[in-house]
């Protein structure tokens, strides 16, 4: 009876207020549910430079592989192509919905490149913040194993509205890739002090 309740409302008083106070990481995307939307409820997909030029792309899927136990939950799988006469630049979007990242610092991600060495070791990140500016972060040193990336990202000089971000971006390019089609595997993308 009423004992439950109180004891339900206390966890409610706990939980929320250590959610909003003491939290030392909110994590964005963990995949784990297989399927967008990602934990801030914000939708992911892909996007193309030149959807006209069917010899780039990149397409994405949730993979049964997971950064801390390979046997439970998924992960991110980028299958990207960047191999065209054209300029060829494309990638993978995820909204934040306004975050707000002005109490972190460091922005973390688990990465690792496909099998067989045909992935490329660098590509870029950008975050967008709700006023469509953009900081932009080299991701480097990728191999087959996972491993945690971390970006203190407010060193970047980009002017930006940390309080309210709008999204995340990965860009694969002709220039900057080292395999220009390949797989890279994403996991755990958070926000940390």
């Amino acid at each position: 009876g009423n004992m439950k309740k109180s004891l339900g409302a206390l966890f409610f008083i706990i939980f929320f207020s250590t959610a909003l106070y003491a939290a030392d990481e909110v994590v964005v995307a963990d995949f784990d549910k297989g399927e967008p939307p990602n934990n801030l409820g914000g939708p992911y997909g892909t996007w193309n430079h030149d959807p006209n030029d069917d010899s780039q792309g990149c397409y994405f899927f949730n993979e049964p592989d997971d950064y801390k136990d390979p046997n439970n939950g998924y992960c991110l799988r980028l299958d990207y192509d960047v191999q065209s006469k054209n300029p060829a630049f494309n990638g993978f979007w995820m909204k934040l919905k306004g975050f707000d990242a002005s109490p972190f610092n460091v922005l973390s991600l688990w990465v690792k490149g496909g099998s067989e060495g045909k992935f490329t070791t660098r590509f870029k990140l950008e975050i967008k913040d709700g006023e469509g500016r953009r900081a932009i972060y080299p991701v480097e040193g990728v191999t087959e194993a996972w491993q945690e990336i971390k970006i203190n990202f407010k060193t970047s000089k980009a002017e930006m509205n940390w309080k309210n971000l709008a999204e995340m971006v990965v860009v694969f390019d002709d220039i900057l890739a080292t395999y220009k089609e390949g797989t890279v595997l994403i996991d755990q993308v958070s926000f940390r002090k």
